[in-house]
This record gives structure tokens, sequence and C-alpha cells, in this order.
């Protein structure tokens, strides 16, 4: 039924191909060793640049699979990649990035950064991104 809507009003995807390029995947490869380092350094800082490295490396995946001009887009346009608690906690992780990136005095605790760099690695791994 939702086929024969999309072909009467014209409906078109936003979602550009059905899998990451090997430029990009060897792009993230290559950002996640560094990624890995900060964690395994495990500092305050380092553990918060790791995670805006993370979120980084997934909205370069996403660019590869779904157009629009900020990743919060690039995400809802690439739902269906996901299975719903990978998408969720995707969504948690972008909003802890944006906290500390957008908020003045924003510390999270050390476990809710690993927590939210791990799902970013999920939600890399759902996409078929070898890290």
């Amino acid at each position: 039924m939702f086929n024969l809507l999309k072909l009467l009003f014209n409906i078109q995807s936003k979602s550009k191909v059905t899998y990451v390029s090997a430029k990009t995947e060897a792009l993230i490869k290559k950002e996640w060793e560094t990624i890995s380092h900060q964690v395994q350094t495990g500092t305050p800082s380092h553990l918060r640049q790791a995670l805006i490295m993370a979120d980084k490396a997934l909205d370069t995946a996403l660019k590869d699979l779904a157009e629009g001009t900020t990743m919060a887009e690039r995400l809802k346009i690439a739902k269906p990649k996901f299975d719903y608690p990978t998408y969720d906690k995707i969504w948690k992780a972008h909003k802890v990035r944006n906290n500390l990136v957008h908020e003045a005095g924003y510390e999270p605790p050390h476990y809710v950064l690993k927590e939210a760099i791990d799902n970013l690695k999920k939600g890399l791994q759902s996409l078929n991104v070898r890290i």
C-alpha cells in the first residue's frame, strides 16, 4: 500500500545508497584507532574528545547513506537501517555529545561518556562498518 502511495504521489526516498563506501569505512576505521586510544587513556578530557569524534564518525557514515543538513536529519532518514534499541541509544549518545559541546559546565560521569561511545560504535556496526 505504501509503495502505491509513493508511486501515486511521486514520493522519493531521501536515502542515498544502502552501504557505506570503502573510502568512508577506511576513514572511520582510522579515526576509531584514535578514539580507542583516547578511551584507553581514560581521562575526562580524552573521553569527552573521544565522544565528539565517535559522533562525528557515525555522522560521516550517515552522509554516505542519507541526505540532510544535520546529523539529526540524516539519522532520522536512516532510522530504518537500525533496530529500535540501537537507534534510541544513538540518539541518547548524540544528545550527550550535544550537551557536551553546547552547555557550559556540562560534565557527565565517565561511565556515561563510555556508554555513549559504545553505543555510537554499535551504530556503526549496525551499518556494517568494520572498526
